[in-house]
């Protein structure tokens, strides 16, 4: 089950990832209650009012990275990705 944080937006977008550990097993990306928050306070004053404004989908590539998925793709240590 989706949880919507907006009409258009869900956490689970927010927080989708490809990678994988080192045995194929997906990274586990869930943020923390503060990171969620951030994600919420994101989607509310920008990335929906954006969609309304645009009048169409805004794919969102990444919006969290939990700290192991973070360093598997090479981001930085102080990337607004930890945050949300």
């Amino acid at each position: 089950m989706a949880t919507h944080i907006s009409k258009d937006f869900t956490l689970e977008e927010l927080t989708a990832t490809s990678q994988t550990d080192g045995s194929g097993h997906p990274l586990r990306n869930v943020p923390d209650q503060q990171a969620a928050c951030n994600l919420c306070a994101l989607v509310h004053h920008v990335l929906q009012p954006l969609r309304d404004a645009m009048g169409h989908p805004v794919k969102i590539a990444s919006g969290y990275r939990s700290p192991a998925l973070n360093k598997a793709v090479g981001g930085v240590a102080s990337s607004q990705h930890l945050t949300g």
